[in-house]
């Protein structure tokens, strides 16, 4: 595979909203020759395409699915360990490895940081010692960092951001058992076997990318969609039905997700696992049909309805239905918070258009300079500082209203407006919080491993190559608004600005949303 493509993936880690697509299959038709055995069983090896970005598949992988379930894809552990991660996740990186040893029924995985993952094969386990910390990626100074990439430059200085500290502390180790969940895990002739959708949700999904399978064929998912150029491949003709076997493992690998991924359960109180909650609201029904529409139904409900938090959602279908998004038989009900969060962007939107018309990213009244944008956004700058500035997304704009703030030596306030920002691009958020601060600390806990980390960043604003108190405006008096309709980023910002005590906080309460956000297939 390509290592070249690692950048742009791990740009778009948290910058988009939560993809639940439901894999679907056709049969591949066995050739009996290829018949190994174990046991009653028969496995199949098999080559199928890899797509990421073009309908020229980059190449084929290995793969393999019992005889009496085709639509199941599974890969070798090893295989798929040195082809999917060392060289296409971690091939960038002089230092990050993962380090195979096996025996004759498990395989132990060690990150050159020396946290592992024991996959036992006969009694269907996986043990991490530190999930956050084995599936960290490369340039992290810890498993919590939220920069979308390492943004140091070919020397190894630091470019745009700096990561100033950094503290973690791990949280517990986990132990998933498969066998409990019905997941399969195999041995023929001395090869092990995994799902390649388990293999996906543990061990891919964390870098903010997916495989997707469709029957046919493996796509590469990056962020929250499928490429474009490949949806007529991805998906089928027409709606087909799933088999007993898909519907069941697609459904059981929902689960083992959302309890592994999920950080808001206490919360909603998942208390006793996802797969007894959908039993209770009466949604592990409509996930086990045939009828991939009665799990689009049931999954819009759980993510958009009972869920609901403005974050979960889904945003592609099961190839099964034949089409991106159904168009007839639609019906999900969407929690009434998110249907105020919809409202409210609306209202707001609209009240400040009449009242201010098309409004500039930077205004200056007097002596107050106001900066407004409505969604946090990340360009590609981050390989230099070569090039002329160009307004391309909010780290450009904050770099140009600082210019224009350093240029009029009568502003004394500075307005940041995130009344109408619903999130975006965490890099951009920690920027601006820098920009204001000077730098600035930023909290993650995750709710299932009970880890948590503060990492302290700074920002280069004027370009200079300096990380310095010329990158700041610290020194002017800080306001930023707020609304109801201010939300993740939007919300997690003004969050940190409050928290400082060094900016007031002018408006209405806002809306929630300071997480990161996974995408899931």
């Amino acid at each position: 595979m390509k290592k070249r493509f690692l950048t742009k993936i791990t740009a778009l880690i948290l910058s988009f909203m939560l993809l639940f697509s439901i894999s679907a299959c056709k049969v591949d038709a066995p050739s009996t020759s290829e018949y190994p055995k174990n046991g009653d069983k028969k496995i199949i090896s098999v080559e199928k395409n890899f797509f990421y970005n073009s309908t020229t598949p980059s190449q084929t992988v290995s793969a393999a699915y019992y005889e009496n379930q085709p639509e199941i894809l599974m890969v070798e552990i090893n295989y798929a360990v040195n082809s999917f991660i060392n060289e296409f996740l971690l091939g960038e990186s002089e230092d990050a490895y993962i380090n195979v040893e096996e025996t004759d029924s498990a395989i132990k995985l060690t990150r050159e940081n020396k946290e592992y993952c024991e996959i036992d094969f006969v009694k269907d386990t996986i043990y991490f010692s530190d999930f956050d910390a084995f599936n960290c990626k490369p340039f992290e100074v810890n498993p919590h960092d939220l920069l979308s990439s390492s943004y140091q430059n070919e020397e190894g200085e630091s470019i745009f951001i700096k990561r100033d500290n950094s503290f973690y502390t791990p949280g517990y180790s986990i132990m998933i058992d498969l066998a409990e969940r019905n997941i399969p895990l195999d041995i023929y002739q001395g090869k092990k076997y995994i799902p390649l959708q388990t293999f996906n949700d543990l061990f891919i999904s964390p870098y903010g990318m997916n495989f997707a399978y469709n029957g046919e064929s493996i796509f590469l998912l990056i962020g929250s969609d499928i490429s474009p150029e490949l949806e007529e491949l991805y998906y089928h003709d027409q709606k087909t039905q799933k088999s007993d076997a898909l519907a069941q493992f697609n459904y059981n690998e929902l689960c083992l997700y959302l309890d592994l991924y999920y950080g808001m359960q206490d919360e909603h109180g998942f208390y006793s696992g996802f797969d007894y909650y959908l039993d209770r609201i009466g949604l592990k029904e409509k996930f086990l049909s045939n009828d991939a529409l009665d799990a689009f139904n049931a999954l819009g409900s759980l993510t958009m309805g009972y869920i609901g938090d403005g974050h979960s959602a889904i945003v592609g279908a099961s190839p099964y239905l034949g089409a991106k998004k159904p168009s007839e038989g639609v019906d999900i009900n969407l929690s009434q918070g998110l249907l105020a969060l919809m409202y409210n962007g609306q209202i707001y939107q609209q009240a400040r258009a009449e009242a201010l018309g098309e409004v500039d990213f930077y205004q200056e009244v007097g002596n107050t300079a106001y900066v407004t944008f409505d969604e946090f956004t990340l360009g590609d700058r981050r390989g230099g500082y070569e090039g002329a500035l160009e307004i391309m997304d909010t780290i450009t704009i904050l770099m140009a209203a600082h210019a224009r703030i350093a240029q009029n030596e009568q502003i004394e306030n500075v307005v940041v407006d995130l009344s109408c920002n619903g999130g975006g691009a965490v890099d951009a958020a920690i920027y601006l919080v820098s920009w204001m601060l000077g730098s600035c600390d930023f909290s993650i806990y995750n709710g299932v491993t009970q880890s948590k980390a503060i990492t302290t960043y700074s920002a280069d604003v004027n370009l200079d190559g300096a990380f310095d108190e010329n990158d700041t405006i610290s020194d002017k008096n800080l306001y930023c608004i707020i609304s109801p309709v201010s939300f993740s980023c939007g919300n997690y910002a003004p969050a940190m600005l409050k928290a400082s005590g060094k900016v007031t906080i002018v408006g209405k309460t806002s809306s929630g949303g300071g997480c990161v956000v996974r995408n899931a297939v």
